[in-house]
C-alpha cells in the first residue's frame, strides 16, 4: 500500500491508498507498496508462517503451453486441447508476477512474531479480529453526527470497500490474512512500550475537544478533472452526488465525500486543507486545492464550537485517542526497523531475482 504522505489524510478520511497501516506493507526505503490487514482468526494458531517452497526456475518461451507437453501426470494441472498446463509452470509465472510482495508480508510476519517473542508477548484469536475490525472501521465512511458521536458502523459497506481496494492492488485475502497478524504482533508490542507525557494528552484533548469543522472534500489527480467537477458545481449540481460519482477516493466518494470532523491544529490534515477550511462558513465552496499530487475542491457542512467538557472528566477517552494516534506510526517504524535487520536468504533463484528488483539493498 502507498505510505500515507502529505497529499493524502488519515482513513478513513482520504485513502487513496486505503489499507491501513493498512496501512504499510513494505519495506524502508521502497514505501509505494502494497499492504493490507487480515482475518487471519482463520488461524488457529499463533506460530509463525512456514518458510516459502522453493521451486526450480524454468525458462519461459513464447509457447508456454507447447513446453510443458511432457509434463507428468502428477504435474500436469489442467489440459487444453490435450496438452498439458503445469504446476512447475503456473508456479514459475506466480513467483515472478507475485512472489516478492507476498515474500514481504511473510518476512513481516515472520520478524514481529520473532519481535514478540522475545518480549515473551503472544497474541490472541480474540487480538487478531480487533485488529481486523479496527482496519473495517477506519474504512467506513464518516457519519453525518457531531463530534463525539458514536456512528453506527456499518460492516457490510466496510468489507465492501475493502474487496474493492484488495481487486485495485491486485492482493488476495489470504494475503491481507497475513498482514492483519502481522499487525496484530507490531501492535502488541509498541502497545507494552508506550508511555504518554501530561503534554501528550493535553495537546489531544485540544484536537478532540476544541472547534472542529466538518467538510465534503472531492479529490482528483489532475488540475482538468478537477476544473469540470468544480464548472458543474456552479451550474447547480449536488456536491456529495459529483463526490460519490467523481472522487478518486474510494472510502469517501462512497460517503459522497464527507469527511470526519478536525480541529485547526490537527497535524494529521494537511495544512492547506485545514486553512481553507476555517477559512469558510458553512455552504461555502473552496478555490481548488492543491496538496501534493492531488487536486482538491472542499465544502463546509459544519462548524463545531469547543466541547467545554473538564480534561479531567474525559481524560480516559483521550488517553486512548491519542494512544492510538500513536501506535500506527509507531508500527510502521517498528515494521522498517525489523525489516532492515532481518537476515534474508532467498534459495529459489526466480524469486530471489523478483524480490532483488524491488530490494537491491537486500539481497548481497
Amino acid at each position: 500500500m502507498v505510505q500515507p504522505t502529505s497529499s493524502m489524510l488519515r482513513p478513513p478520511m482520504l485513502i487513496m491508498a486505503v489499507l491501513p497501516l493498512i496501512v504499510f506493507g513494505c519495506a524502508a526505503g521502497n514505501r509505494a507498496r502494497t499492504t493490507s490487514v487480515s482475518t487471519a482468526w482463520q488461524r488457529g494458531d499463533t506460530t509463525a508462517p512456514e518458510a516459502p517452497p522453493t521451486y526450480r526456475e524454468k525458462p519461459l518461451t513464447r509457447e508456454p503451453v507447447r513446453e510443458q507437453q511432457a509434463a507428468s501426470a502428477e504435474d500436469t494441472l489442467a489440459t487444453v486441447n490435450g496438452r498439458s498446463i503445469s504446476r512447475t509452470l503456473l508456479i514459475d509465472v506466480l513467483v515472478r508476477s507475485h512472489g516478492a510482495s507476498l515474500l514481504e508480508q511473510l518476512i513481516g510476519l515472520q520478524a514481529a512474531w520473532e519481535a514478540a517473542a522475545d518480549r515473551d508477548l503472544t497474541i490472541t484469536d480474540d487480538d487478531v479480529r480487533r485488529e481486523f475490525d479496527r482496519s473495517l472501521k477506519r474504512m467506513a465512511p464518516a457519519g453525518p453526527g457531531a463530534p463525539g458521536a458514536a456512528a453506527p458502523f456499518d460492516r457490510e459497506a466496510a468489507e465492501r470497500l475493502l474487496e474493492t481496494v484488495l481487486a485495485q492492488r491486485n492482493m488476495s485475502r489470504d494475503e491481507f490474512d497475513i498482514v492483519v497478524r502481522r499487525n496484530t504482533y507490531l501492535r502488541k508490542i509498541v502497545s507494552s512500550e508506550q508511555a504518554l507525557t501530561e503534554e501528550q494528552v493535553r495537546r489531544e484533548y485540544e484536537r478532540t475537544h476544541g472547534p472542529r469543522v466538518q467538510i465534503r472534500h472531492i479529490q482528483t489527480p489532475t488540475l482538468a478533472e478537477i476544473e469540470r467537477v468544480k464548472e458543474r458545481l456552479r451550474a447547480g449540481e449536488d456536491f456529495g452526488e459529483l463526490a460519490a460519482r467523481y472522487s478518486a477516493n474510494p472510502a469517501t466518494a462512497q460517503a459522497n465525500g464527507l469527511l470526519d470532523p478536525f480541529s485547526a491544529g490537527d497535524e494529521e490534515i494537511p495544512s492547506v486543507l485545514r486553512e481553507a477550511a476555517f477559512a469558510l462558513k458553512p455552504g461555502d465552496l473552496s478555490a481548488i486545492l492543491r496538496v501534493g499530487e492531488w487536486y482538491h475542491l472542499i465544502k463546509v457542512e459544519k462548524v463545531f464550537p469547543a466541547d467545554e467538557t473538564p480534561l479531567e472528566q474525559t481524560r480516559d477517552e483521550v488517553e486512548r485517542s491519542v494512544r492510538e494516534r500513536m501506535t500506527e506510526p509507531a508500527m510502521y517504524e517498528l515494521f522498517e526497523k525489523l525489516f532492515r535487520s532481518a537476515t534474508i536468504d532467498i534459495r529459489d533463484p526466480v524469486l530471489r531475482a523478483a524480490f532483488e528488483r524491488k530490494h537491491p539493498d537486500r539481497v548481497p
